[in-house]
């Protein structure tokens, strides 16, 4: 399962991202969570950069934001 269609499975995190709330709105709601668990739950697919990811927070955050566009941009095209 892709890392995208994990963090979607948080319905709070898609109803924020639905709702047009900004980057930081999102960054402060559910979403870090629901990344952090979608990591772990791909690790096996991707183990060098889940462990970075987990292991270097602002990695981590910098990541989120990147990986938060991506996933904006394609629930607003219907791509998930």
């Amino acid at each position: 399962m892709s890392l995208e269609n994990e963090v979607l499975k948080n319905q709070e995190v898609q109803n924020q991202m639905k709702a047009g709330n900004s980057i930081e709105q999102i960054m402060l709601g559910d979403y870090p969570k629901a990344l952090t668990e979608a990591i772990m739950n791909t690790m096996n697919s991707n183990k060098d950069i889940s462990a970075k990811l987990l292991n270097d927070e602002r990695f981590l955050n910098k990541f989120a934001k990147i990986m938060l566009n991506i996933f904006i941009q394609n629930l607003n095209n219907g791509m998930t």
